[in-house]
């Protein structure tokens, strides 16, 4: 059984999308086996402590223009002492330049292969760049296996990049345990939101994400259902656009930015939303969608969802079964989908239902499978 280094700068407590997969993976591979390096963040020390894998936390600290640079070379240097201490068996390098930029390095100094792991808009962003391209042309000739999230994600990796190595394609999943469908009860009341029709978006605040089209599109959605309140969910850099642009719109007393909630609220928000949307769109320097876990989560809680028809999002959605793809620039569009869920209860509740089943298929268990099987072939091919 193979021995694994999994080097990443985001990995449990952090929420966000690429963290969860590579924890999900972790919990499910053989403990003894793994090791993970990674930056500190807040909670960390008690996360770790509870699992049986072994975790090395780098400083982090928040400096800007130097904090990520200097984050990148501490996770170097703790890579490379793990390497000479403990000679992994098969390296996975969590972002593909900026850990997988010393993996070819790596792989000729210690003999160690290497798995790259591909979320989709990393990609979408470097091969607009010339000398972001060749770089990964050079870490992709030499890896050993490649993971992707979504088509979107292998057709970037196949047809713009000429990879013809080893490669799965695994989904992210969904606790179904977790998330489960209910009526939220005291959520609202606690936050204090409103008891009218209830849009949700949980999502890190970025361009990207689609919260501004949503915002464009509101009035003309609340002109047919007059009591709609718009809640977000999420901290980010576009926060303060954001805020700007609710201030400046003509139902901003429908508008709620949260924040950040915690871990406890975030299932009950869920629940107590009538539609969650999220309608992504790719940005012209290439920022997209890779895939869209929190599509999965409010599904398995019994919600349908509007998403962007963008990147790798048409993986997670099923368009008019557990709700729609929009075009995400097309604020008609995305209004009126709106409102015809928020006029058609039964139609909430069908899609609602269809999209519970739909999360059931999404597999923690699967794709870690599916990505430790792929360990197996790298290493004894070594």
């Amino acid at each position: 059984m193979p021995s694994v280094l999994l080097t990443t700068d985001k990995f449990a407590p952090h929420a966000g999308g690429s963290a969860v997969v590579y924890t999900e993976w972790c919990k499910r591979w053989p403990a003894e086996r793994v090791r993970v390096i990674t930056r500190e963040y807040p909670g960390g020390a008690e996360f770790d402590a509870k699992q049986a894998f072994g975790v090395v936390r780098v400083p982090y600290l928040d400096i800007p223009k130097v904090r990520m640079p200097l984050l990148w070379l501490r996770l170097f240097l703790a890579t490379l002492r793990e390497f000479r201490v403990h000679r992994p068996d098969v390296f996975h390098c969590g972002q593909v330049l900026d850990v997988g930029g010393y993996a070819p390095w790596m792989k000729r100094r210690f003999g160690v292969p290497y798995v790259v792991h591909l979320h989709g808009e990393e990609l979408a962003h470097f091969v607009r760049r010339p000398s972001s391209e060749r770089r990964l042309r050079t870490v992709l000739a030499a890896a050993s296996g490649a993971w992707c999230n979504s088509h979107f994600t292998e057709r970037l990796l196949r047809e713009c990049l000429g990879y013809a190595g080893c490669l799965v394609l695994a989904h992210p999943g969904v606790d179904t345990d977790r998330f489960v469908p209910g009526d939220g009860a005291g959520i609202r009341r606690r936050l204090g939101l409103d008891d009218g029709p209830m849009l949700l978006t949980v999502a890190r605040l970025m361009r990207r994400k689609g919260h501004d089209r949503v915002l464009e599109a509101l009035p003309i959605v609340a002109r047919r259902i007059a009591d709609v309140q718009y809640v977000v969910a999420g901290t980010g850099p576009d926060e303060a656009r954001l805020r700007r642009l609710v201030g400046s719109s003509p139902v901003r007393e429908r508008v709620r930015i949260l924040g950040r909630v915690t871990d406890d609220d975030l299932v009950p928000l869920m629940q107590t939303a009538d539609v969650f949307i999220h309608p992504n769109r790719e940005l012209p320097n290439g920022d997209v969608e890779g895939f869209g876990i929190v599509f999965l989560e409010a599904n398995s809680c019994g919600v349908p969802v509007i998403g962007g028809n963008s990147g790798g999002t048409p993986d997670a959605i099923r368009d008019g079964e557990t709700g729609f793809l929009v075009d995400p620039n097309n604020v008609e569009e995305i209004a009126e989908r709106t409102i015809r869920l928020l006029e058609d209860r039964s139609l909430r509740e069908r899609m609602g239902r269809a999209g519970r089943e739909w999360a059931r298929q999404f597999s923690w268990d699967d794709a870690a499978r599916k990505v430790w099987e792929l360990t197996e072939r790298v290493a004894h091919a070594r």
